[in-house]
This record gives structure tokens, sequence and C-alpha cells, in this order.
């Protein structure tokens, strides 16, 4: 397998060891200075609001009356 020559690619910046001086860098991808590419979305409320914890509050009532009932019931 043979190497290519030092010469054969031509630099257009010599062999200064730069690829690229830094004022020709091509800019990368959009930066966040631009803004943002897609909206947010509105912020959440609260997690559990008044009537859930009510209802969910009302079911488990229901069911330990409903429990203590069975255990009255089968210990007479």
């Amino acid at each position: 397998m043979s190497t290519p020559h030092a010469g054969s690619h031509s630099a257009p910046y010599g062999d200064t060891g730069h690829k690229v001086p830094p004022t020709e860098t091509p800019p990368g991808e959009s930066s966040t200075t631009m803004g943002i590419s897609l909206p947010e979305r509105p912020e959440l409320r609260k997690a559990w609001g008044f009537t859930p914890l009510v209802l969910i509050f009302c079911v488990v009532a229901i069911f330990l009356a409903g429990v203590i009932a069975m255990i009255v019931a089968l210990s007479s």
C-alpha cells in the first residue's frame, strides 16, 4: 500500500498546521441566541386539584366502611 505524498493534496493555507483560520470557520448549528425553534409548552398547573382529591377520599372512605362492616358482620 502506498502512502500519498504530503504535497499531493493542496492545502488552501499551506502547511501551517491549521486547517482553517478561525475567521473563516463556517457557522455551526443555530445557537440559542436566535430564539427557540419550537414553542414551549405551557407550564403545568397543580398536579392534583381539589375535586379529584375529594372524590378519591370518598371512594376510599366507602371502601373502608365496607371492610369495617364485613369485619363486624363476621365477628358477631
